[in-house]
Parts: structure tokens; C-alpha cells; sequence
């Protein structure tokens, strides 16, 4: 339902990073390994000192990033269903 999903972008401004990343240039990976991968959450760690870090892990491509087109995403769903999966194994 395109109506729900653009009710929850709306009513949760905490998730306008994230669409304009969606809806922008970037919304659409060639390929898993050429993009950035980021946490949504932050993580506690404890030192063996006991004391407390946040920690928010981002995972940069050495590979460079590559993204599709929109023509270029429909007519690869349409052809391959299977694209990024087989290009990781």
C-alpha cells in the first residue's frame, strides 16, 4: 500500500534522511558491494575497565558506488530477479 508507506515518511519526520537517500540518486545499489551499509541503531559497549561507548557502525566500500537508473532497475527486475544475490555468490 503506496498510501502507508508515504504516511509513516510523513507522520515520522525522523525518517526524512532516509527517504531522501530513497528517493534520491542512491536509492537503487548496481550491486551490495558497491554501496555504504550504515547501522539504524546505536550500540552500548562495555571496556574490560567497565566503562561505556556508543558505537555506530559504518561499513564504507572500497569498491566505489555504483547505482542504477530507473530504467535501468526495471528492466534488471524484470530480466534477473536474481541479480544481486548472484552477484555476492
Amino acid at each position: 500500500d503506496h498510501d502507508m508507506q508515504w504516511d509513516f515518511w510523513t507522520l515520522s519526520p525522523e525518517s526524512a534522511h532516509q527517504v531522501t537517500w530513497l528517493m534520491g540518486d542512491r536509492g537503487i545499489p548496481r550491486t551490495w558491494r558497491h554501496m555504504n551499509g550504515y547501522t539504524s541503531h546505536t550500540y552500548m559497549w562495555i571496556n574490560a575497565s567497565g566503562e561505556r561507548f556508543w558505537v555506530k557502525y559504518h561499513f564504507k566500500t572500497d569498491q566505489g558506488i555504483e547505482f542504477f537508473t530507473q530504467d535501468e532497475a526495471d528492466q534488471m527486475a524484470a530480466a534477473d530477479t536474481d541479480y544481486h544475490m548472484r552477484d555476492l555468490f
